[in-house]
C-alpha cells in the first residue's frame, strides 16, 4: 500500500503570513465591556465601524466615535 510522504511541511508549501498593521494611538487604550464591565478589545475595525470582543465572548459593532 502507497502511502504520501508525512514529512513536516517545508516553508514552500505554507502560504505567506500577513503582517499585522501597527495600532493606531487610539487602539492603546483601555476599553471595558458595556454588558459585563471586563476588558476588551478591538477585534477589526471597517472604516467608521468597529467590533469590540470581550473575555466573556460578548461582541458589539458600532461607530468608531463612539469608543471612549
Amino acid at each position: 500500500m502507497a502511502t504520501q510522504d508525512q514529512g513536516r511541511p517545508r516553508a514552500v508549501d505554507l502560504a505567506p503570513v500577513p503582517r499585522a498593521a501597527p495600532l493606531r494611538d487610539e487602539d492603546h487604550r483601555a476599553l471595558y465591556c458595556p454588558e459585563c464591565g471586563m476588558p476588551t478589545w478591538v477585534e477589526w475595525r471597517d472604516g467608521d465601524h468597529v467590533k469590540l470582543r470581550c473575555f466573556s465572548r460578548h461582541w458589539f459593532l458600532m461607530l468608531a466615535e463612539r469608543l471612549c
